[in-house]
């Protein structure tokens, strides 16, 4: 045997379904209107690397520099920022993981026209160098083996102690 529900317990169907219709055009009315006002984009960028820096260019159109944020943190350059229209507002950040190689304290940024610029020197160690080969005495060598050559009996001098 059916259970049946009352259809009707003190309400009238068709002003609730409309009510609670309408209620719904406004929330979702509301909710799109927040995430438009509230965009993202992704600028763009270009990395080059020299011998002993990198430079970091990023496209950013109609962003003023006070909307403008730098960070780094465990070597991890974040750049965010937001570009206002009217009521709504689109905001990016942008995340680069940087190479050991980076000397972080003499990073420097640079800001005009709607372009970031970015000098990220590398660290001297990380720097290629050529090393000379010497083939005179003198330097650490000379210093570590005294003006013995390498190869030569040194029992005779261990052996007076």
């Amino acid at each position: 045997m059916r259970t049946l529900t009352p259809y009707m317990t003190n309400r009238r169907p068709f002003a609730t379904d409309l009510f609670d219709e309408v209620e719904r055009m406004f929330e979702s009315f509301a909710t799109s209107a927040n995430t438009n006002s509230e965009r993202s984009f992704t600028p763009a960028f270009e990395v080059s690397e020299t011998e002993d820096h990198y430079l970091l260019g990023v496209d950013l159109p109609g962003i003023k520099k006070e909307d403008l944020k730098i960070e780094l943190n465990d070597n991890v350059l974040s750049i965010s920022g937001e570009r206002k229209r009217g009521n709504s507002a689109e905001s990016f950040t942008k995340r680069f993981t940087l190479p050991k190689t980076v000397d972080v304290e003499k990073i420097e940024a640079n800001y005009e026209d709607g372009v970031l610029n970015m000098y990220l020197p590398k660290a001297a160690a990380a720097k290629p160098r050529s090393i000379e080969i010497q083939s005179k005495s003198g330097g650490f060598f000379e210093k570590l083996i005294g003006s013995k050559k390498v190869g030569e009996d040194t029992s005779s001098t261990n052996s007076a102690h």
